[in-house]
C-alpha cells in the first residue's frame, strides 16, 4: 500500500513593479522553486509586427520550497519582491493542479501564435480600440501589411471596413 505525500504548496508572490524576473532570479538563487507565467502577443514596432512576451499576472508569481524544511521567511526580503499574498496571517497558496492549469493555458497559448506571421487572420474576432470606429466589433475579412478589412454591421447592414492593424485587439 503506497500513501502519495501531498506536494509542497505554491504560495502567490507579490513583486515590485516591473520587477518580476529580478525576484524570479534572485528566489532561484536561494533555492526556491519558481514559475513566473508568460503570455506571447503582438506588438506593433516600425519595422513591422513582432512577437513579445510579458508576464501574464503583472507583480505576481508563484513560489515554492524546494528542499525540506526550507523556510518561507527569506522571501520577502530578496530583491525585488515586496511579500507574499496573505488572507490575514496566512500565507496564499495554490495546489499543483492549479498551477499545471496555468502553465498549460501559457503553452497553449504561445502555441497558436506561433505558426502566425501577423497578429490578425481572416475569421478572427476583433473590437476597434481606437479611432471613429472605437467600441465596434467585427470578423476580419481581410489582412494586409498594414490594414485590416473588417467587416462591421452597420446600419443593419455588413460593411467592409479598413481599419489600421494597431487600432484593432482580437477578442
Amino acid at each position: 500500500m503506497s500513501s502519495s505525500l501531498p506536494s509542497k504548496p505554491w504560495y502567490v508572490c507579490l513583486t515590485k513593479p516591473r520587477r518580476e524576473a529580478l525576484a524570479v532570479r534572485k528566489l532561484e538563487e536561494q533555492g526556491y522553486e519558481v514559475f513566473l507565467p508568460l503570455l506571447t502577443q503582438w506588438e506593433k514596432k516600425k519595422a513591422g509586427w513582432t512577437r513579445k512576451q510579458q508576464v501574464m499576472f503583472p507583480r505576481y508569481g508563484f513560489v515554492r520550497c524546494s528542499r525540506s524544511g526550507q523556510s518561507i521567511a527569506p522571501i520577502r526580503s530578496t530583491p525585488g519582491v515586496t511579500g507574499l499574498v496573505t488572507f490575514g496571517n496566512v500565507p496564499a497558496t495554490l495546489q499543483e493542479p492549479t498551477l499545471d492549469a496555468i502553465r498549460s493555458l501559457a503553452e497553449r497559448q504561445a502555441t497558436v501564435l506561433e505558426g502566425e506571421e501577423f497578429p490578425f487572420q481572416a475569421g478572427d474576432c476583433v473590437e476597434i480600440s481606437a479611432g471613429p470606429l472605437k467600441g465596434l466589433s467585427g470578423i476580419v475579412s481581410l489582412v494586409a501589411e498594414v490594414r485590416v478589412t473588417v467587416l462591421l454591421s452597420l446600419l443593419g447592414r455588413e460593411k467592409p471596413v479598413a481599419i489600421p492593424a494597431e487600432h484593432l485587439t482580437r477578442i
